[in-house]
């Protein structure tokens, strides 16, 4: 009769950890729906936090290039101020954190931003609803298995470097240069 009893409980506990164990797998995937396409860093964080588990970063899909990676983020920044142009919508003077979250073929999934102290005052909505479309019609000319990320920091306008021309003006080179004369 214990032994029946027993066997009963981790029969039980078993199905009561598995049942559990399945809402948590599914409780991610859920919140992560509840997350609009643009949304304020902060005001959703559950559905944030369980978007960001299992995502690549951007590096990973440029094959941990960081000048590749770079290129590629900033094309894309200068192709939302080309966007901005055409859709009316001034982001000079905007400093803001921004995480992007892009599907496998390079669409965007997602954009969390929060507007820093010193940017120029703009209606979060306005800058949301930005972003919206933005996000609606640009793909970032990158592909790979999974989903993946990238947060950053960002001031408009946007002054990409040429590294070609830092790489000329590196004091390393300089100074390892010195050092083989």
């Amino acid at each position: 009769m214990i032994r029946t009893i027993t066997m009963w409980t981790i029969c039980c506990c078993a199905i009561v950890a598995g049942m559990s164990q399945n809402s948590k797998a599914q409780k991610p995937l859920a919140l992560v729906q509840d997350l609009p396409t643009v949304f304020i860093l902060g005001e959703y964080n559950e559905p944030y936090e369980a978007l960001m588990s299992g995502q690549s970063t951007l590096l990973d899909v440029c094959d941990n290039d960081m000048n590749f990676a770079y290129h590629k983020l900033t094309g894309m920044m200068k192709d939302m101020e080309a966007y901005a142009l055409t859709a009316n919508f001034d982001l000079k003077g905007i400093n803001a954190w921004m995480h992007f979250f892009w599907r496998a073929d390079g669409s965007i999934d997602h954009i969390g931003f929060y507007l820093k102290p010193n940017s120029r005052n703009v209606p979060n909505e306005q800058v949301k609803s930005f972003l919206e479309s933005f996000a609606k019609q640009y793909k970032l000319p990158l592909r790979f298995n999974k989903k993946f990320s990238h947060y950053s920091s960002f001031s408009f306008p946007i002054i990409k470097h040429d590294s070609g021309s830092d790489s000329a003006k590196s004091t390393t080179k300089v100074n390892s240069s010195k050092r083989g004369s």
